[in-house]
């Protein structure tokens, strides 16, 4: 369990989880370039934290 503490993964997806989350449910007003590229970039970010395994170094 470590190890995944430790993963620059796991805070990035955290990170892009958190500004997600704000996002959406704040109202945040900011202009229909960026929020749509917010929309793709952050469910990715958070999506590869996910499926990451940072106890195998040779996979994914």
């Amino acid at each position: 369990m470590q190890n995944r503490f430790k993963s620059w993964a796991l805070w990035t997806s955290i990170a892009a989880l958190v500004v997600f989350v704000v996002k959406e449910f704040a109202n945040i007003d900011i202009s229909p370039t960026v929020n749509g590229l917010l929309d793709v970039l952050l469910p990715v970010l958070v999506a590869f934290g996910i499926v990451n395994n940072p106890t195998d170094k040779e996979n994914f």
